[in-house]
């Protein structure tokens, strides 16, 4: 109808709107797709991240190891959870654990007729796992019995008899001094024995019999030796503490005595003997350094006269500056080995043999000879030595032996200037001259 229009119309779309709307187009598509790719981009980044983080915590596991619990073996972490399910000490543990029992009994009387067939040790253990308490238990006595849990005492080594006859070391005869240790018998009597030349021995089923037709049963067997070391544990605590009392009394005497009781072990009974026995110390050691003399722990001279009161403090100290001046000036100590030896010697030439009381004091007697010996000695020549004042007492009688000319060859000057003893002989002959 119109050309023109219509050529017009085609020419504006074709060189117009098609232009504008591809322009616009792929303008917008432009701006999408960096959209797009930013998003893409932050997407890969963080995938980047996750992925390193993970291969991190990877290796953190691989390289960590675990013990397990039940074996004790090491594994990485991974590898412990396959292992726990097959660990053999685990299913081992599994049945080690405690199983909850039931005890299937009609009432109260009929458990306590069945308490009845168990001993006392096996009571003991039942009260421990129950938790409930038995009148007929005792549980104290289970510590003096042995181990098989058929109330049977200890007797040796933490065994009962029946214990220790399996073992190889095992002995079935016994001597005295052991039955009276091992089974506390005292009566002999009626037990029968083997008697030997210096011991007699005793069979220990014997011994074992002889115990129960004492007690009746075992259990009372027991008793007795739980009564027993309650006693002993009694009087070694009534004795420990008086030890102490003691102890500590004894530090508040004088310093010089503590330190000597502890020397000699003195064994006081009471707090009265100790401050005796203080007493006696100091009026000694006051009188021996009165002479210049010290108190000798190993006196046993000082040691009787301070704990016993033996003898009287003048003759314990003059016998003290004797013995240091033999010590010390003459030669005692030799005189009185040879003297000793003489014996011994003529002893075993015609085989005589003394009992040990009778050979101790011959050997004192040897002692007592060198002493008078040397006495005589050192009062006709003193070498210039000022004498002990237990010799100097003895000079009249010198004198006297002097005046009748006779020199301690004689039988029994010695004896009479050192002790003032005269002998029959001695006494005619110094009547004789008129000195006697």
């Amino acid at each position: 109808m119109y050309p023109e229009l219509t050529q017009f119309r085609g020419g504006f779309y074709r060189y117009v709107i098609l232009p504008l709307w591809l322009q616009f187009s792929f303008c917008g598509n432009m701006e999408r797709s960096g959209e797009d790719a930013a998003a893409a981009g932050n997407d890969q980044r963080q995938r980047k991240r996750s992925l390193t983080a993970r291969a991190a915590e990877d290796a953190d596991l691989t390289a960590a190891t675990c013990a397990c619990p039940y074996c004790g073996k090491e594994f990485k972490t991974r590898g412990l959870k396959i292992h726990e399910k097959h660990c053999k000490s685990k299913k081992a543990k599994a049945q080690e654990k405690a199983r909850v029992y039931k005890w299937s009994v009609v009432n109260d009387n009929a458990f306590a007729h069945i308490l009845g067939f168990l001993s006392n040790q096996s009571l003991t253990k039942l009260q421990g796992v129950t938790g409930d308490h038995y009148p007929q238990c005792q549980s104290h006595l289970s510590r003096y019995c042995c181990a098989c849990e058929n109330d049977n005492p200890v007797i040796v080594n933490g065994l009962c008899g029946v214990c220790e006859s399996t073992l190889a070391s095992y002995r079935p005869l016994v001597t005295k001094t052991e039955a009276k240790t091992w089974y506390g018998i005292r009566d002999f009597a009626n037990i029968p024995c083997d008697v030997r030349r210096r011991y007699t021995l005793y069979a220990r089923i014997d011994l074992e019999q002889h115990m129960l037709e004492t007690f009746g049963t075992r259990l009372e067997w027991v008793k007795s030796i739980a009564l027993k070391s309650t006693r002993t544990q009694k009087r070694a605590a009534v004795k420990r503490q008086k030890k102490d009392e003691m102890e500590a009394f004894l530090q508040t005497l004088p310093g010089t005595f503590y330190v000597y009781a502890r020397q000699l072990d003195l064994k006081p009974t009471s707090k009265a003997e100790l401050e005796v026995y203080s007493a006696r110390f100091l009026t000694l050691t006051a009188a021996l350094e009165a002479r210049h003399l010290s108190l000798r722990p190993d006196s046993q001279l000082c040691k009787k006269f301070i704990a016993f009161g033996v003898g009287h403090v003048e003759n314990v100290v003059d016998t003290m500056e004797e013995m240091a001046f033999l010590f010390a000036h003459t030669t005692y100590a030799n005189r009185c080995r040879q003297k000793i030896a003489a014996i011994s010697e003529g002893d075993r030439e015609f085989r005589i043999w003394y009992p040990r009381e009778e050979y101790e004091e011959m050997k004192q007697d040897c002692r007592d000879d060198a002493k008078m010996e040397l006495c005589v000695e050192y009062l006709e020549d003193d070498k210039d030595l000022t004498l002990p004042r237990k010799w100097e007492r003895c000079r009249e009688r010198f004198d006297r032996v002097k005046a009748a000319k006779m020199g301690p060859h004689h039988y029994g000057v010695d004896g009479y200037v050192y002790t003032g003893h005269l002998s029959r002989k001695l006494r005619r002959r110094l009547a004789n001259d008129g000195i006697a």
